[in-house]
């Protein structure tokens, strides 16, 4: 049976049980994260070309290329941007989030709200920066 998130959790908060033998009895229920396999994998399923995806996420072609090769790991602002830019889902943002070790989003964050509403209306990200600039909230960087 596969283990649960919240069992690989208990699992942790047994002080008797050293880590490495946590990480041993529990490698199968790890994943390994290929981040350019992930990231090749969105832009494919964007439909988009990478030239049209930078221009909509106002990347540097350097960094773009950077990210998606998995040489550098984004910031949040800069995943989301990227997931707006795509216009993929907010299920693909907050994988995309979690996979780049970044808090995924919360509804009950005000600037977050408006992020998840741009992300499931699929708003472009000028359209988004304007709302959040709207609301009193802090731009997409």
């Amino acid at each position: 049976m596969a283990k649960t998130t919240g069992d690989l959790m208990d699992a942790l908060q047994y002080p008797e049980q050293p880590i490495q033998a946590y990480l041993t009895e529990h490698a199968d229920a790890m994943i390994d994260i290929d981040l350019k396999a992930f990231w090749h994998e969105l832009v494919q399923r964007s439909g988009m070309s990478k030239s049209d995806i930078i221009n909509k996420s106002d990347f540097g072609y350097v960094y773009f290329y950077d990210v998606i090769n998995g040489k550098k790991n984004p910031s949040r602002d800069k995943i989301v941007k990227l997931i707006l830019s795509m216009q993929l889902t907010l299920e693909d943002c907050q994988t995309a989030l979690k996979y780049c070790g970044r808090s995924i989003l919360y509804p009950r964050v005000k600037r977050d709200s408006i992020l998840i509403y741009g992300l499931v209306h699929r708003l472009s990200v000028f359209e988004v920066s304007e709302m959040l600039e709207a609301n009193g909230e802090a731009e997409l960087k």
